[in-house]
């Protein structure tokens, strides 16, 4: 069995002036030595984990626990090394996560010999000309471009199972948008309003998860595309397998890419999808021939051995005694 990728580092560089860091030296100020300790043990935390680390409830109380410090003394610190940049502000507002472009830096120099190291766009903080060194580093995106295609394959569905596939909650605000469209002059576009964003948001958190300020950003601009109810089915499915954003995202995708508009629409695609998955399923298997000791049926002659032969073997299996006595 393969050993896992190490993604983390073992140590890092720690500077013998890191004390004269004005941002290090703000937070000394602030909370005492104390503060200082703590901010080393959160870039201990991070380094571990690679070049950032995600940090929410669940984190702060683990990481006070374990360091045995006040929840609250360990969430002022990190909201001051935000404030003063330890760490950047933006990439904790939108996903949630402690970094910076220092911590980034010598992650990346740390692991410049190692093979093959992934970094997020989303989250990449080096200049394109600091990245042009690091030969190793693929980009790749949080929110990839996934066409249904690469998505787990649901069970075989006839029409009237795909029909209710789709919940009742999302059949009346389909009707409800259809009553809002008919009456407004503009049908190029979906007709969005600031419920829409709240019922969008609500079920995203209620069925998945506490969306990061970049998630209700999509999320939003999705409005832009679908009427509420096709978000809110492909909330509903996102949530029925165990996913998280990205998931829903490559959805929303595929939707786009196949034209879908209305819960009419998504049958017709769900019909399409199954058959496409019948396909895949139905091709010819590669059949193998078994040998004829394997058949149920074989048995093997028991042949006299001559007698020379079987002297042959009581002289060899002598040799064997021989060297094993030996």
């Amino acid at each position: 069995m393969a050993r896992p990728l190490q993604t983390g580092l073992t140590y890092f560089p720690l500077d013998v002036s890191i004390d004269q860091d004005d941002k290090i030296a703000l937070i000394e100020s602030e909370f005492g030595l104390e503060g200082f300790a703590v901010t080393i043990r959160l870039m201990m935390k991070i380094y571990a984990e690679g070049y950032m680390y995600h940090w929410g409830e669940k984190e702060l109380k683990l990481f006070s626990r374990k360091i045995g410090v006040e929840v609250s003394l360990v969430s002022a610190i990190v909201a001051a090394g935000l404030r003063w940049g330890l760490f950047s502000q933006s990439l904790f507002d939108d996903y949630g996560i402690l970094t910076s472009h220092g911590i980034q830096k010598r992650y990346f120099e740390a692991v410049s010999r190692r093979k093959n190291v992934n970094a997020v766009k989303e989250y990449f903080l080096l200049s394109e000309q600091e990245t042009e060194k690091y030969t190793n580093l693929s980009i790749v995106s949080l929110y990839p471009e996934i066409t249904v295609e690469t998505l787990e394959l649901e069970p075989s569905l006839d029409l009237a199972e795909l029909m209710s596939t789709l919940t009742p909650q999302s059949i009346v605000e389909e009707n409800k948008e259809k009553e809002r469209i008919s009456s407004s002059k503009n049908e190029s576009e979906p007709l969005k309003t600031d419920d829409d964003d709240l019922t969008v948001l609500k079920a995203y958190a209620e069925k998945i998860e506490t969306p990061t300020k970049e998630v209700e950003r999509q999320l939003t601009n999705w409005l832009s595309v679908f009427e509420a109810p096709i978000i809110l089915e492909a909330i509903d499915r996102t949530q029925q397998n165990g996913k998280r954003f990205s998931y829903l995202n490559a959805i929303l995708n595929d939707f786009k890419r196949k034209q879908v508009q209305t819960l009419a629409d998504l049958v017709a695609y769900d019909v399409s999808f199954k058959q496409q998955a019948q396909r895949v399923n139905t091709r010819s298997v590669k059949q193998e021939t078994l040998p004829l000791w394997a058949a149920p049926e074989y048995s093997a002659d028991d042949l006299p051995v001559d007698e020379i032969t079987n002297q042959s073997i009581k002289n060899t299996l002598e040799r064997i005694r021989c060297k094993k006595q030996g």
